[in-house]
């Protein structure tokens, strides 16, 4: 199961394996994840501003979160953790609806639609 910390240690490792003991030392402490849904498979992480280059380098060589098989995409890069809250619930509900839209199974569309009200509502309720 995918918690916060398996998901720093991923980022950190991967970090390390491009950029050394430079980069750990420089990130080491520094990388936060604000928020996980793993049912959308998003995550908010927070770096610091100077190496968010580097950082989508790591996340591009990840292939392996929590022992599954995975493609990382960077949705928005904002210079404030509020803006990327408002991308963040926009991208969420946007794939819920589909997700939504995709089934015929009227337990999957109330638990899907459960889901939707959780994810805003957890969002939005993120303290910075």
């Amino acid at each position: 199961n995918l918690t916060e910390d398996k998901f720093v240690r991923t980022v950190v490792n991967s970090i390390e394996e491009n950029y050394g003991e430079f980069g750990l030392g420089y990130v080491l402490g520094q990388i936060k994840v604000k928020y996980l849904a793993v049912l959308t498979g998003t995550v908010l992480l927070r770096v610091p501003a100077d190496f968010e280059k580097q950082s989508r380098v790591a996340l591009a060589t990840i292939v392996i979160v929590a022992g599954k098989r995975c493609v990382l995409n960077v949705i928005h890069v904002g210079g404030t953790i509020r803006s990327c809250q408002k991308k963040l619930v926009s991208y969420n509900v946007n794939k819920l609806h589909r997700q939504m839209l995709d089934t015929c199974d009227l337990k999957e569309k109330h638990y899907i639609s459960q889901r939707l009200e959780d994810i805003i509502r957890d969002i939005n309720n993120l303290c910075f």
